[in-house]
């Protein structure tokens, strides 16, 4: 739930607001209804980040696995792939010196002119900048007792969290792939 609001928090209704939702992170578009994502559009995520001079070597891409799918099978004028589908072990893909991570928690129902619901997004940032606070302490409770009939035990955890972009201009975003 902590990975779901930093990435893509409302900022209404009691929750963060995420990197994508931030106002003033760059943006590269795709298409009015969408488009395939392609590795010009991962370079030009680094290049939003990069001309805001806020560029690192710790700075890093983040999107979805449908994404991750479609990226892997571009390929050259020789039909040699462009990024290694056969390579690096989970973290250490790297597209432009810099990481490359996968995670669900990145949507992949976002919606753009007549594409409703089926696009992805793609993130480049430097993580660094965004800031979880997490206070008071956590509050996990145990209910042996409502689904006792079932032989089953309820558990909750309550933590305090916000989110914060400490400089929006860290991040960039592509909130229209197609994948």
């Amino acid at each position: 739930a902590i990975d779901l609001a930093a990435i893509n928090g409302s900022g209404s209704s009691n929750q963060p607001t995420g990197i994508l939702n931030t106002a003033n992170v760059g943006l590269v578009a795709g298409g009015t209804n969408g488009l395939a994502p392609t590795l010009d559009h991962l370079l030009n995520l680094k290049k939003e980040v990069s001309i805001d001079n806020a560029d690192t070597s710790t700075a890093g891409y983040l999107t979805n696995a449908k994404v991750e799918n479609v990226l892997l099978k571009l390929k050259d004028d020789q039909s040699n792939y462009l990024l290694n589908p056969y390579g690096a072990s989970l973290g250490d893909s790297r597209i432009s010196g810099r990481r490359f991570i996968v995670s669900n928690n990145v949507p992949s129902n976002l919606t753009k002119g007549s594409a409703s619901g089926t696009l992805s997004a793609i993130i480049y940032g430097n993580f660094a900048d965004l800031l979880i606070g997490m206070w008071g302490n956590l509050e996990i409770l145990v209910d042996p007792f409502t689904d006792f009939a079932k032989g089953t035990t309820g558990i909750r955890a309550l933590q305090s969290v916000d989110v914060a972009v400490r400089h929006p201009e860290s991040f960039a975003k592509m909130v229209d792939a197609i994948a």
